[in-house]
């Protein structure tokens, strides 16, 4: 697996990138193509850091976020996040690229029960076609989280969204 780092306000020091190129590596026997990519961005937050650490494995996207006191604590809590997605969609990363089981013995132990995932609601609804800044006025308007539309630029279907920070983000999908 190739380790690509970005440092946001944030000095990465030859010990810190040792550990984590060590600590990612036990993450090698999940992915058995050796062009898998895992990105850390690493921002310093003033008296706090933050890490995030996202792996795009055939089109499937394992993302985890922490924010702690140190980079050093943050990669001991951001590891074992991102292998419990790992673990939890290890079926559905075997269907798709017939991804084969590691060669250990190693077994996952969670303290977090995992409940299956269920669709309560079913919501059909017509989409209009409109500019990025027009769906972010109607998401304004709504007051919901985001707000799906075909964008007048190229026809796709797209989405923006409200962000943690109060900002609008702009989702914009595309195929592999």
């Amino acid at each position: 697996m190739k380790l690509e780092i970005v440092a946001k306000n944030y000095h990465v020091s030859d010990r810190l990138n040792q550990i984590l190129q060590n600590k990612i590596k036990k993450l090698d026997k999940y992915f058995p193509d050796s062009d898998t990519v895992a990105k850390v961005v690493m921002t310093d937050l003033g008296r706090l850091c933050k890490m995030e650490l996202s792996i795009n494995y055939h089109g499937t996207q394992l993302r985890s976020e922490v924010i702690g006191n140190t980079m050093y604590y943050n990669i001991d809590e951001c590891l074992p996040k991102i292998e419990r997605q790992i673990v939890k969609y290890r079926d559905k990363l075997n269907r798709r690229k017939k991804m084969p089981a590691p060669d250990t013995d190693y077994q996952f132990v969670s303290d977090v029960e995992l409940a299956p995932v269920e669709i309560a609601k079913v919501k059909r609804f017509p989409i209009e076609s409109m500019t990025a800044i027009e769906a972010a006025e109607n998401l304004e308007m709504v007051g919901h989280d985001f707000y799906l539309f075909v964008n007048n630029d190229n026809g796709r279907v797209e989405a923006v969204y409200r962000r943690k920070n109060g900002t609008i983000g702009h989702l914009q999908p595309y195929e592999e």
